[in-house]
Protein backbone atom coordinates (compact mmCIF):
# COMPACT_ATOMS: atom_id res chain seq x y z
CA UNK A 1 0.00 0.00 0.00
CA UNK A 2 1.45 3.39 -1.10
CA UNK A 3 0.38 7.03 -1.12
CA UNK A 4 -1.48 7.51 -4.39
CA UNK A 5 -2.09 11.22 -3.87
CA UNK A 6 -1.23 13.83 -1.25
CA UNK A 7 -3.24 17.02 -0.82
CA UNK A 8 -2.15 19.51 1.81
CA UNK A 9 -3.62 22.96 2.37
CA UNK A 10 -2.37 25.59 4.83
CA UNK A 11 -0.06 23.15 6.66
CA UNK A 12 2.97 24.89 8.19
CA UNK A 13 4.59 26.66 5.19
CA UNK A 14 2.40 25.01 2.57
CA UNK A 15 -0.36 26.97 0.87
CA UNK A 16 -1.85 24.30 -1.36
CA UNK A 17 0.06 21.25 -2.54
CA UNK A 18 -1.09 18.27 -4.56
CA UNK A 19 1.37 15.50 -5.31
CA UNK A 20 0.63 12.30 -7.20
CA UNK A 21 3.87 10.29 -6.74
CA UNK A 22 5.34 8.62 -9.79
CA UNK A 23 7.76 5.82 -8.98
CA UNK A 24 9.08 4.37 -5.76
CA UNK A 25 11.38 7.28 -4.88
CA UNK A 26 9.58 10.56 -4.22
CA UNK A 27 12.18 13.32 -3.87
CA UNK A 28 10.95 16.56 -2.30
CA UNK A 29 13.49 19.31 -2.79
CA UNK A 30 13.87 23.05 -2.65
CA UNK A 31 15.59 25.85 -0.82
CA UNK A 32 15.34 26.07 2.93
CA UNK A 33 12.18 27.68 4.27
CA UNK A 34 10.08 26.96 1.16
CA UNK A 35 7.97 24.15 2.64
CA UNK A 36 9.61 20.89 1.62
CA UNK A 37 9.84 19.73 5.25
CA UNK A 38 6.16 20.65 5.63
CA UNK A 39 5.31 18.07 2.95
CA UNK A 40 6.92 15.27 4.96
CA UNK A 41 5.40 16.57 8.19
CA UNK A 42 1.96 16.59 6.59
CA UNK A 43 2.33 12.87 5.85
CA UNK A 44 3.59 12.28 9.41
CA UNK A 45 0.70 14.17 11.05
CA UNK A 46 -1.92 12.49 8.92
CA UNK A 47 -0.83 8.98 9.90
CA UNK A 48 0.95 9.06 13.29
CA UNK A 49 -1.67 10.56 15.61
CA UNK A 50 -1.68 13.85 17.50
CA UNK A 51 1.49 13.41 19.55
CA UNK A 52 4.00 14.50 16.87
CA UNK A 53 1.92 17.50 15.71
CA UNK A 54 3.75 20.75 16.42
CA UNK A 55 2.29 23.66 18.34
CA UNK A 56 1.48 25.69 15.21
CA UNK A 57 0.42 23.31 12.42
CA UNK A 58 -1.67 25.83 10.43
CA UNK A 59 -0.05 28.31 8.02
CA UNK A 60 0.22 31.91 9.25
CA UNK A 61 -2.90 33.91 8.31
CA UNK A 62 -5.12 30.85 7.82
CA UNK A 63 -7.83 29.60 10.19
CA UNK A 64 -7.98 26.03 8.92
CA UNK A 65 -5.70 23.46 7.35
CA UNK A 66 -6.01 19.92 6.11
CA UNK A 67 -4.08 16.91 4.85
CA UNK A 68 -5.59 14.17 2.71
CA UNK A 69 -3.74 11.00 1.81
CA UNK A 70 -5.20 8.65 -0.75
CA UNK A 71 -3.73 5.24 0.05
CA UNK A 72 -5.74 3.45 -2.60
CA UNK A 73 -7.50 1.17 -0.13
CA UNK A 74 -8.14 3.99 2.35
CA UNK A 75 -8.45 7.78 2.27
CA UNK A 76 -7.02 9.53 5.35
CA UNK A 77 -8.02 13.11 6.17
CA UNK A 78 -6.77 15.18 9.06
CA UNK A 79 -8.22 18.65 9.56
CA UNK A 80 -7.05 21.51 11.75
CA UNK A 81 -8.92 24.57 13.03
CA UNK A 82 -7.34 27.51 14.87
CA UNK A 83 -9.25 28.68 17.93
CA UNK A 84 -9.60 32.25 19.10
CA UNK A 85 -6.95 31.69 21.79
CA UNK A 86 -4.40 30.64 19.18
CA UNK A 87 -4.59 26.95 20.04
CA UNK A 88 -5.95 24.46 17.53
CA UNK A 89 -8.30 21.51 17.28
CA UNK A 90 -7.82 18.55 14.99
CA UNK A 91 -9.94 15.71 13.65
CA UNK A 92 -9.17 12.52 11.77
CA UNK A 93 -11.28 10.43 9.41
CA UNK A 94 -10.41 7.27 7.52
CA UNK A 95 -12.76 6.02 4.83
CA UNK A 96 -12.62 3.00 2.58
CA UNK A 97 -13.08 3.01 -1.20
CA UNK A 98 -16.83 3.07 -0.80
CA UNK A 99 -16.72 6.09 1.50
CA UNK A 100 -17.55 4.19 4.70
CA UNK A 101 -15.78 5.75 7.67
CA UNK A 102 -14.10 3.82 10.46
CA UNK A 103 -15.12 4.40 14.09
CA UNK A 104 -11.53 4.24 15.40
CA UNK A 105 -9.43 5.62 12.54
CA UNK A 106 -6.17 5.98 14.49
CA UNK A 107 -6.28 2.35 15.62
CA UNK A 108 -6.57 1.32 11.98
CA UNK A 109 -3.61 3.52 11.00
CA UNK A 110 -1.49 2.24 13.89
CA UNK A 111 -1.93 -1.26 12.53
CA UNK A 112 -0.63 -0.10 9.15
CA UNK A 113 2.32 2.05 10.18
CA UNK A 114 5.68 0.64 11.34
CA UNK A 115 7.73 2.13 14.17
CA UNK A 116 10.41 3.49 11.80
CA UNK A 117 8.13 4.70 9.01
CA UNK A 118 8.44 8.39 9.83
CA UNK A 119 12.14 8.57 10.55
CA UNK A 120 14.26 5.54 9.62
CA UNK A 121 17.31 7.22 11.16
CA UNK A 122 15.68 6.63 14.53
CA UNK A 123 17.20 3.18 14.04
CA UNK A 124 20.72 4.54 13.54
CA UNK A 125 20.30 6.77 16.61
CA UNK A 126 19.31 3.87 18.84
CA UNK A 127 21.73 2.42 21.33
CA UNK A 128 23.34 -0.80 20.04
CA UNK A 129 21.27 -3.03 22.32
CA UNK A 130 18.06 -1.25 21.26
CA UNK A 131 19.01 -1.83 17.61
CA UNK A 132 19.40 -5.53 18.35
CA UNK A 133 15.95 -5.61 19.96
CA UNK A 134 14.42 -3.75 16.99
CA UNK A 135 15.95 -6.14 14.45
CA UNK A 136 14.73 -9.16 16.39
CA UNK A 137 11.30 -8.39 14.95
CA UNK A 138 12.72 -9.51 11.61
CA UNK A 139 13.61 -12.97 12.97
CA UNK A 140 10.17 -14.57 13.36
CA UNK A 141 11.36 -18.13 13.94
CA UNK A 142 13.02 -17.47 17.29
CA UNK A 143 11.39 -16.39 20.57
CA UNK A 144 13.93 -13.81 21.77
CA UNK A 145 11.65 -12.66 24.61
CA UNK A 146 11.40 -16.14 26.08
CA UNK A 147 15.13 -16.73 25.52
CA UNK A 148 15.95 -13.42 27.23
CA UNK A 149 13.61 -14.30 30.08
CA UNK A 150 15.27 -17.68 30.58
CA UNK A 151 18.77 -16.22 30.20
CA UNK A 152 17.94 -13.46 32.70
CA UNK A 153 16.61 -16.11 35.08
CA UNK A 154 19.80 -18.16 34.64
CA UNK A 155 21.94 -15.03 34.89
CA UNK A 156 20.29 -14.06 38.18
CA UNK A 157 20.60 -17.63 39.44
CA UNK A 158 24.24 -17.72 38.39
CA UNK A 159 24.80 -14.40 40.18
CA UNK A 160 23.41 -15.94 43.37
CA UNK A 161 25.49 -19.10 42.88
CA UNK A 162 28.65 -17.08 42.20
CA UNK A 163 27.93 -15.05 45.34
CA UNK A 164 27.73 -18.35 47.25
CA UNK A 165 30.97 -19.45 45.60
CA UNK A 166 32.76 -16.29 46.69
CA UNK A 167 31.38 -16.70 50.23
CA UNK A 168 32.42 -20.36 50.36
CA UNK A 169 35.87 -19.54 48.99
CA UNK A 170 36.32 -16.85 51.63
CA UNK A 171 35.18 -19.22 54.35
CA UNK A 172 37.46 -21.99 53.08
CA UNK A 173 40.45 -19.63 52.92
CA UNK A 174 39.70 -18.37 56.44
CA UNK A 175 40.11 -21.88 57.88
CA UNK A 176 43.84 -22.53 58.47
CA UNK A 177 44.57 -26.20 59.17
CA UNK A 178 48.16 -26.94 60.32
CA UNK A 179 50.08 -29.51 58.33
CA UNK A 180 49.93 -33.00 59.76
CA UNK A 181 46.49 -32.59 61.32
CA UNK A 182 44.91 -36.07 61.44
CA UNK A 183 41.50 -36.78 59.98
CA UNK A 184 39.97 -38.05 63.25
CA UNK A 185 39.77 -36.55 66.71
CA UNK A 186 42.11 -37.67 69.53
CA UNK A 187 40.31 -39.99 72.03
CA UNK A 188 40.71 -37.79 75.10
CA UNK A 189 38.77 -40.24 77.27
CA UNK A 190 41.22 -43.03 76.44
CA UNK A 191 44.16 -40.74 77.26
CA UNK A 192 42.55 -39.77 80.58
CA UNK A 193 41.97 -43.46 81.37
CA UNK A 194 45.62 -44.17 80.54
CA UNK A 195 46.72 -41.31 82.78
CA UNK A 196 44.46 -42.53 85.60
CA UNK A 197 46.04 -46.01 85.45
CA UNK A 198 49.52 -44.50 85.50
CA UNK A 199 48.61 -42.33 88.49
CA UNK A 200 47.16 -45.32 90.35
CA UNK A 201 50.32 -47.31 89.68
CA UNK A 202 52.45 -44.41 90.90
CA UNK A 203 50.28 -44.12 94.01
CA UNK A 204 50.81 -47.82 94.76
CA UNK A 205 54.57 -47.35 94.33
CA UNK A 206 54.44 -44.36 96.67
CA UNK A 207 52.62 -46.35 99.35
CA UNK A 208 55.12 -49.19 98.94
CA UNK A 209 57.97 -46.72 99.45
CA UNK A 210 56.29 -45.30 102.52
CA UNK A 211 56.04 -48.78 104.04
CA UNK A 212 59.69 -49.53 103.28
CA UNK A 213 60.69 -46.17 104.75
CA UNK A 214 58.59 -46.87 107.81
CA UNK A 215 60.31 -50.21 108.36
CA UNK A 216 63.69 -48.68 107.63
CA UNK A 217 63.02 -45.97 110.22
CA UNK A 218 62.01 -48.64 112.71
CA UNK A 219 65.25 -50.47 112.06
CA UNK A 220 67.21 -47.28 112.62
CA UNK A 221 65.44 -46.66 115.90
CA UNK A 222 66.09 -50.16 117.11
CA UNK A 223 69.71 -49.99 116.13
CA UNK A 224 70.03 -46.73 118.03
CA UNK A 225 68.54 -48.34 121.09
CA UNK A 226 70.93 -51.29 120.78
CA UNK A 227 73.80 -48.88 120.65
CA UNK A 228 72.62 -47.13 123.75
CA UNK A 229 72.09 -50.46 125.47
CA UNK A 230 75.55 -51.62 124.67
CA UNK A 231 76.90 -48.30 125.88
CA UNK A 232 75.12 -48.83 129.18
CA UNK A 233 76.48 -52.34 129.75
CA UNK A 234 79.60 -51.01 131.45
CA UNK A 235 77.62 -48.84 133.71
CA UNK A 236 74.76 -51.19 134.24
CA UNK A 237 76.43 -54.54 134.89
CA UNK A 238 73.67 -55.38 137.22
CA UNK A 239 71.22 -55.04 134.54
CA UNK A 240 73.18 -56.90 131.84
CA UNK A 241 71.03 -59.95 131.89
CA UNK A 242 67.90 -57.92 131.59
CA UNK A 243 69.44 -55.74 128.91
CA UNK A 244 70.64 -58.76 126.95
CA UNK A 245 67.18 -60.15 127.18
CA UNK A 246 65.84 -56.89 125.81
CA UNK A 247 68.47 -56.99 123.10
CA UNK A 248 67.49 -60.46 122.10
CA UNK A 249 63.87 -59.38 121.93
CA UNK A 250 64.72 -56.43 119.77
CA UNK A 251 66.96 -58.49 117.54
CA UNK A 252 64.03 -60.80 117.06
CA UNK A 253 61.95 -57.76 116.11
CA UNK A 254 64.61 -56.75 113.60
CA UNK A 255 64.43 -60.11 111.95
CA UNK A 256 60.68 -59.93 111.82
CA UNK A 257 60.80 -56.53 110.10
CA UNK A 258 63.41 -57.78 107.67
CA UNK A 259 61.22 -60.73 106.87
CA UNK A 260 58.38 -58.31 106.20
CA UNK A 261 60.62 -56.23 103.89
CA UNK A 262 61.62 -59.39 102.06
CA UNK A 263 57.99 -60.30 101.75
CA UNK A 264 57.27 -56.89 100.13
CA UNK A 265 59.89 -57.52 97.43
CA UNK A 266 61.45 -54.85 95.21
CA UNK A 267 59.56 -51.55 94.85
CA UNK A 268 58.01 -51.02 91.37
CA UNK A 269 59.66 -48.37 89.19
CA UNK A 270 57.94 -44.96 88.82
CA UNK A 271 56.20 -44.46 85.45
CA UNK A 272 57.04 -41.28 83.52
CA UNK A 273 53.66 -39.57 82.82
CA UNK A 274 55.15 -36.65 80.91
CA UNK A 275 54.31 -38.18 77.52
CA UNK A 276 50.65 -38.81 78.22
CA UNK A 277 50.32 -35.43 79.92
CA UNK A 278 51.82 -33.82 76.80
CA UNK A 279 49.44 -35.73 74.54
CA UNK A 280 46.50 -34.67 76.67
CA UNK A 281 47.65 -31.05 76.47
CA UNK A 282 47.97 -31.30 72.68
CA UNK A 283 44.68 -33.16 72.14
CA UNK A 284 42.54 -30.02 72.37
CA UNK A 285 44.54 -28.29 69.62
CA UNK A 286 44.57 -31.44 67.47
CA UNK A 287 40.83 -31.98 67.87
CA UNK A 288 40.12 -28.35 67.01
CA UNK A 289 42.24 -28.71 63.87
CA UNK A 290 40.44 -31.95 62.98
CA UNK A 291 37.11 -30.12 63.17
CA UNK A 292 38.55 -27.34 60.98
CA UNK A 293 39.74 -29.94 58.49
CA UNK A 294 36.29 -31.57 58.33
CA UNK A 295 34.65 -28.15 57.99
CA UNK A 296 37.03 -27.18 55.19
CA UNK A 297 36.40 -30.51 53.40
CA UNK A 298 32.63 -29.92 53.62
CA UNK A 299 32.96 -26.34 52.34
CA UNK A 300 35.17 -27.50 49.46
CA UNK A 301 32.48 -30.05 48.51
CA UNK A 302 29.85 -27.29 48.53
CA UNK A 303 32.21 -25.09 46.51
CA UNK A 304 32.62 -27.81 43.87
CA UNK A 305 28.83 -28.23 43.66
CA UNK A 306 28.25 -24.47 43.33
CA UNK A 307 31.00 -24.14 40.73
CA UNK A 308 29.44 -26.95 38.70
CA UNK A 309 26.01 -25.31 39.03
CA UNK A 310 27.43 -21.99 37.83
CA UNK A 311 29.08 -23.71 34.87
CA UNK A 312 25.78 -25.41 33.97
CA UNK A 313 23.92 -22.09 34.06
CA UNK A 314 26.62 -20.50 31.91
CA UNK A 315 26.23 -23.39 29.49
CA UNK A 316 22.46 -22.89 29.30
CA UNK A 317 22.93 -19.21 28.51
CA UNK A 318 25.54 -20.08 25.87
CA UNK A 319 23.20 -22.61 24.23
CA UNK A 320 20.44 -20.01 23.96
CA UNK A 321 22.91 -17.46 22.60
CA UNK A 322 23.99 -19.96 19.97
CA UNK A 323 20.36 -20.71 19.08
CA UNK A 324 19.61 -16.99 18.78
CA UNK A 325 22.69 -16.49 16.61
CA UNK A 326 21.63 -19.37 14.34
CA UNK A 327 18.09 -17.96 14.06
CA UNK A 328 19.55 -14.61 13.03
CA UNK A 329 21.87 -16.26 10.50
CA UNK A 330 18.94 -18.21 9.05
CA UNK A 331 16.68 -15.12 8.92
CA UNK A 332 16.35 -13.11 5.74
CA UNK A 333 17.61 -9.76 7.07
CA UNK A 334 16.88 -6.81 4.75
CA UNK A 335 20.53 -5.85 4.11
CA UNK A 336 23.34 -8.14 3.09
CA UNK A 337 26.12 -8.14 5.68
CA UNK A 338 23.79 -7.12 8.53
CA UNK A 339 24.40 -9.20 11.67
CA UNK A 340 23.02 -9.27 15.19
CA UNK A 341 25.34 -9.94 18.09
CA UNK A 342 24.63 -10.03 21.77
CA UNK A 343 25.90 -6.47 22.20
CA UNK A 344 24.97 -4.71 19.00
CA UNK A 345 24.53 -4.70 15.23
CA UNK A 346 27.34 -5.26 12.73
CA UNK A 347 27.45 -4.21 9.10
CA UNK A 348 29.97 -6.25 7.11
CA UNK A 349 31.68 -7.16 10.38
CA UNK A 350 32.00 -3.53 11.56
CA UNK A 351 29.90 -1.97 14.39
CA UNK A 352 26.92 -0.23 12.83
CA UNK A 353 27.68 3.14 14.43
CA UNK A 354 31.07 3.15 12.64
CA UNK A 355 29.45 2.96 9.21
CA UNK A 356 29.20 6.12 7.12
CA UNK A 357 26.13 8.36 7.39
CA UNK A 358 25.02 7.22 3.93
CA UNK A 359 25.41 3.53 4.85
CA UNK A 360 23.52 4.05 8.11
CA UNK A 361 20.71 5.81 6.26
CA UNK A 362 20.57 3.06 3.61
CA UNK A 363 20.39 0.32 6.24
CA UNK A 364 17.88 2.23 8.37
CA UNK A 365 15.57 2.62 5.37
CA UNK A 366 15.87 -1.08 4.59
CA UNK A 367 15.08 -1.99 8.20
CA UNK A 368 12.11 0.39 8.26
CA UNK A 369 10.79 -1.17 5.07
CA UNK A 370 11.13 -4.68 6.47
CA UNK A 371 9.23 -3.64 9.60
CA UNK A 372 6.39 -2.05 7.66
CA UNK A 373 4.84 -4.82 5.55
CA UNK A 374 1.45 -3.19 4.85
CA UNK A 375 1.84 0.55 4.33
CA UNK A 376 5.04 0.60 2.30
CA UNK A 377 5.71 4.30 2.84
CA UNK A 378 8.85 5.70 4.45
CA UNK A 379 9.73 9.32 5.17
CA UNK A 380 13.42 10.36 5.03
CA UNK A 381 14.33 13.88 6.13
CA UNK A 382 18.10 13.48 5.73
CA UNK A 383 18.27 12.68 2.03
CA UNK A 384 21.07 15.20 1.58
CA UNK A 385 23.37 12.65 3.24
CA UNK A 386 23.06 10.52 0.10
CA UNK A 387 25.20 11.21 -2.94
CA UNK A 388 23.98 10.45 -6.47
CA UNK A 389 25.17 6.85 -6.33
CA UNK A 390 23.52 6.28 -2.94
CA UNK A 391 20.32 7.93 -4.15
CA UNK A 392 20.29 5.66 -7.20
CA UNK A 393 20.90 2.63 -4.98
CA UNK A 394 18.04 3.75 -2.72
CA UNK A 395 15.72 4.07 -5.70
CA UNK A 396 16.66 0.58 -6.88
CA UNK A 397 16.14 -0.82 -3.40
CA UNK A 398 12.76 0.88 -3.04
CA UNK A 399 11.61 -0.49 -6.41
CA UNK A 400 12.90 -4.00 -5.68
CA UNK A 401 11.17 -4.08 -2.29
CA UNK A 402 7.95 -2.32 -3.17
CA UNK A 403 8.69 0.72 -1.00
CA UNK A 404 7.59 4.30 -1.54
CA UNK A 405 10.34 6.45 -0.05
CA UNK A 406 9.66 10.17 0.41
CA UNK A 407 13.06 11.88 0.58
CA UNK A 408 13.78 15.49 1.48
CA UNK A 409 16.84 17.01 -0.19
CA UNK A 410 18.26 20.49 -0.77
CA UNK A 411 18.49 21.87 -4.35
CA UNK A 412 18.43 18.56 -6.17
CA UNK A 413 19.26 18.55 -9.87
CA UNK A 414 17.44 15.31 -10.55
CA UNK A 415 14.66 15.65 -13.11
CA UNK A 416 12.12 13.60 -11.18
CA UNK A 417 12.49 15.69 -8.01
CA UNK A 418 9.43 17.65 -6.86
CA UNK A 419 10.47 21.22 -6.10
CA UNK A 420 8.64 23.17 -3.40
CA UNK A 421 8.71 26.96 -3.63
CA UNK A 422 6.84 29.33 -1.34
CA UNK A 423 4.46 26.61 -0.18
CA UNK A 424 3.59 25.31 -3.66
CA UNK A 425 4.83 22.71 -6.09
CA UNK A 426 6.95 24.64 -8.57
CA UNK A 427 6.48 24.15 -12.27
CA UNK A 428 9.30 22.23 -13.96
CA UNK A 429 10.53 25.21 -15.98
CA UNK A 430 10.48 27.40 -12.86
CA UNK A 431 12.36 24.78 -10.91
CA UNK A 432 14.91 24.44 -13.68
CA UNK A 433 15.54 28.19 -13.82
CA UNK A 434 16.32 28.37 -10.10
CA UNK A 435 18.35 25.20 -9.88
Amino acid sequence: MHIVRLNAENIKRLSAVEIAPNGNLVEITGKNGQGKTSVLDAIYWALAGTKPIQGKPVRDGADTGSVTLDLGEYVVTRKFRVRDDGEYTTSLTVANKDGAKYSDPQKLLNALVGDLTFDPLDFSRMKPLDQVIALRALVPDYDFVEADRLSLKDFNARTEVNRDIRDLQARVEAIIVPDGTPDERVDLAALMEELQKDLEANEAARRHAEKVNSHTAAIATLEEEIQRGRSDIARLQAEIANIEKNIAARELGIEEHRDLIDDLGLAPAQIDTADVRQRIAESETINRNVELKKQRRKLNAELRDKTEESANLTGSIAVRKAAAAKAVRDADLPVEGLELTEDGVLLNGVPFDQASDAEQLRVSIAVAGAMNPRLRVIRVRDGSLLDDDSMAALASYAEANGLQVWVETVQSGREAAIVIEDGHVAKREEAGSDA
